[in-house]
């Protein structure tokens, strides 16, 4: 080698490594995730609550070791010294950080979200100048410190609504005043004082909801535009990471098109794949059924052409969500869209926290292997949803119920027929033993030759009684289709309070 190739070399080594120790020292660049090396984003709970629900650099280590490459600790984040606390430990392990935050703030004042039928909820109102100060404030401040410590990739933003008295997922149309006012003079209109049930109804009467409607969702896309400019100016690879997907008429309508860019896409984290569909079918039809319900919600957000990336979730607390079934979820999720993530909670460090790490580290060296046919391994560990133990405590008929509420189950013991069981296996010689099934709101689309379906069927066949209530009968192909067959309804209806 001629000497100057000799000291160009070098000299880029060194440039290499003066890099990795003074800022960026990072497994693979914010650029790879989610499209040449899958999302594995764990949001904690469980190491945090063992440590007084404060996440250490120690923790960090543990989360890159397990191979996860983005780390989410769902308290401390309105603290920026433990931001920059957690962003630091993150990038010496070489992994990423997303703060997270609810995106709804509380409020018992004005300015609160006022749904359709007039229910006002104690949250501060989509088009409300606190929600907007107090998001932007706290985003502004994450990007200033993705600029300081790279690894700081974006925010986490958590819209379940989790406020009483909430009609769905923030945000759909809110008829508060602030947004009445601003759509009156904006029309150039005078609309009467309304009581908060009377605001949609009036809107519909006079024929202007559809302009309401239209005009409430350009006022959302201004606001996230701003906190995207904003965020823009201070860093461009800054990213949005919103929950839940596909999304609401919030997200669909206004985040969608207006926080993902090309240099920055949009991460969308969907729930549909916490555990086992309904909880308890088998655990390979549980895994067809998750990645059928998957993909078709990532269709849905990448058809936006919107720039997207787009996981699924897990959660181990969720019925059915065992260690196994976990690890080889997050391989089949991996494998269906742009990677995995989990709301890590449940599982108690001592007690089986480490099996579901260790499947969790099993599940992470597949996905950066890109084996994915390790999802359909057989299992190595007893299936719980597969026990065929069933306890009688009398000799009265035995029926088990699924998906009832809790006021239906007690009017079934109440009356004295049965002895009453949850429905807790999805094996023949554990259906045997019951006299009667009724199973409500199974909703999950099988085919008749499903594994589930041909079940039910020989139970019935060798003498079991099987009733299918309410939606049950039309998600699920009939186990008896010389008898009956489902159908499929045509029209969607709601019910209103």
């Amino acid at each position: 080698m001629k000497r100057s190739l000799r000291v160009a070399v070098l000299s880029a080594l060194v440039a290499a490594l003066a890099l990795c120790l003074g800022s960026a020292c990072l497994a693979a660049t914010q650029d790879d995730l989610g499209r040449t090396d899958k999302l594995r984003i764990v949001v904690d709970k469980v190491l945090m609550k063992a440590n007084k629900w404060v996440m250490t650099e120690e923790h960090v280590a543990d989360i890159a070791r397990t191979g996860f490459n983005v780390v989410s600790p769902r308290l401390g984040n309105d603290k920026m010294a433990e931001v920059r606390k957690i962003a630091r430990a993150a990038q010496a392990n070489g992994i990423f950080h997303m703060p997270w935050m609810r995106g709804t703030l509380t409020s018992k004042a004005d300015h609160r979200m006022v749904w359709s039928n007039g229910t006002v909820q104690d949250l501060y109102s989509p088009n409300s100048d606190e929600l907007w100060d107090w998001m932007t404030g706290r985003i502004v401040d994450y990007a200033k410190i993705s600029v300081e410590i790279p690894s700081l990739m974006g925010v986490f933003l958590d819209y379940e609504n989790y406020a009483p008295q909430s009609q769905g997922n923030a945000y759909g149309l809110s008829y508060d005043a602030v947004i009445l006012e601003k759509f009156a003079e904006a029309k150039g209109i005078k609309i009467p004082k309304l009581a908060e049930a009377d605001r949609y109804p009036w809107l519909q009467e006079k024929g202007l909801h559809d302009e309401f409607s239209a005009f409430q969702i350009d006022h959302w896309r201004e606001r996230c535009r701003a906190l995207r400019k904003a965020v823009d100016a201070i860093n461009p690879k800054f990213q949005f990471c919103v929950y839940p997907a596909p999304g609401t008429l919030f997200m669909e309508k206004a985040i969608w098109p207006e926080w993902g860019t090309q240099a920055a896409p949009l991460i969308l984290t969907d729930a549909c794949t916490y555990g086992r569909p309904t909880g308890m079918l088998p655990h390979k039809e549980s895994l067809a059924a998750n990645r059928k319900t998957l993909t078709s919600n990532m269709q849905t957000a990448k058809a936006s052409g919107f720039p997207i990336i787009y996981s699924g979730g897990i959660d181990p607390v969720v019925r059915g969500a065992d260690p196994e079934f976990c690890g080889k979820n997050a391989v089949m999720i991996s494998e269906a869209t742009d990677g995995y993530w989990i709301f890590y909670e449940g599982p108690n460090v001592g007690r089986d926290h480490e099996e579901y790490w260790d499947w969790f580290k099993w599940a992470n060296q597949a996905i950066v292997e890109r084996r994915f046919d390790k999802q359909y391994e057989e299992r190595e560990t007893a299936d719980e949803w597969g026990s065929a133990e069933l306890i009688k405590k009398t000799d009265k008929p035995q029926i088990a119920l699924y998906g009832m509420k809790s006021r239906m189950h007690e009017q079934v013991e109440e009356a004295g027929t049965f002895e009453v069981h949850n429905l807790s296996s999805n094996l023949y010689d554990y259906l045997t033993q019951l006299d009667v099934i009724v199973m409500q709101n199974f909703n999950v689309e099988l085919e008749w030759d499903s594994e589930w379906v041909r079940t039910l069927r020989k139970y019935v066949q060798d003498g079991g009684g099987l009733m299918l209530a309410h939606d049950t009968a039309w998600f699920m192909d009939s186990p008896f289709p010389e008898i009956a067959l489902r159908d499929i309804p045509t029209q969607k209806t709601e019910a209103v309070i």
